[in-house]
């Protein structure tokens, strides 16, 4: 029996390491091009990939106002506000619209429920060329000018589904009878939404906007084809990109990645501990 004991502790050994090096194997491919990123946006080089010497004054330059290897920091600060104002108006409109839906989706019976629970994963399925050509032509056909409300438009039409999806997977480990037990106490309908449903699928609508907000400041397929003359930030590193890997490219990535991370570590601060 020792030695029993003493093969399957020795198992258990080789497993954790083994498990440990593959979760150190996963961060490093996530982070290691992150990292890069940032170390070369303080290269002494106007040649991206070549480092030849450590440097501020890309970043000097940039928050001066100053263009920077090709890189104007006016267009690149009215396209990260449209890329910001295009998300927030997503995610207010799709959590609304999408929680709504959840709702729908979860607690009543109509006909055609199935096929309409299909159409609304529809916008998560379907290739974002798809999608883009089709609202292109739709704008088109209607008459409306293209531009950031165009855009915010596009983003809804598949933010809502996200949301939709996230906060109907919240409601299925939903307990009614607190609702039921609330209203029993004389609590009315819209007391029980407030202070009793709310703040249970809470969660489910935080992390339904998070990842409307993400998809909608991250995309560009859609957005190429539905914004016009407009740019965003995606659309502006496309734009840049195609002209070769600059300093300026990687300045303003690494701030956007700090800004990122702050945001981040203050709704972390927010929350408290965990545990």
């Amino acid at each position: 029996m020792g030695a029993f004991r003493r093969a399957r502790a020795s198992l258990f050994e080789r497993g954790a390491g083994v498990l440990l090096a593959q979760t150190a194997f996963v961060y490093l491919f996530l982070y290691l091009p992150i990292a890069v990123l940032i170390t070369l946006s303080f290269n002494d080089s106007r040649y991206a990939v070549v480092w030849q010497g450590f440097t501020t004054k890309w970043y000097t330059a940039l928050l001066q106002g100053e263009t920077v290897a090709r890189v104007d920091p006016n267009a690149a600060w009215n396209a990260l506000l449209n890329s910001v104002e295009i998300a927030a108006a997503t995610v207010v409109i799709s959590s609304v619209f999408g929680t709504m839906l959840a709702f729908a989706l979860d607690r009543y019976d109509f006909p055609g429920k199935r096929l309409f629970t299909g159409v609304v994963f529809m916008p998560i399925i379907i290739p974002s060329i798809v999608m883009g050509i089709s609202l292109l032509l739709f704008f088109n056909i209607i008459g409306i000018q293209l531009g950031i409300g165009t855009a915010i438009i596009g983003h809804v039409a598949f933010g809502i589904s996200f949301v939709a999806v996230v906060v109907a997977a919240r409601l299925q480990t939903f307990d009614q009878t607190m609702e039921e037990a609330a209203m029993d106490l004389g609590a009315n309908e819209l007391e029980t939404f407030r202070f009793v449903t709310l703040p249970m699928i809470k969660p489910g609508i935080f992390a339904g906007a998070l990842l409307a907000f993400a998809m909608s400041f991250d995309d560009f397929v859609v957005t190429f084809f539905i914004i016009g003359q407009e740019n965003t930030l995606p659309i502006f590193f496309f734009g840049m990109v195609r002209q070769g890997i600059s300093p300026g490219v990687n300045v303003v990535a690494a701030l956007i990645i700090v800004a990122t991370m702050a945001l981040v570590a203050v709704a972390q601060w927010f929350q408290g501990p965990t545990w």
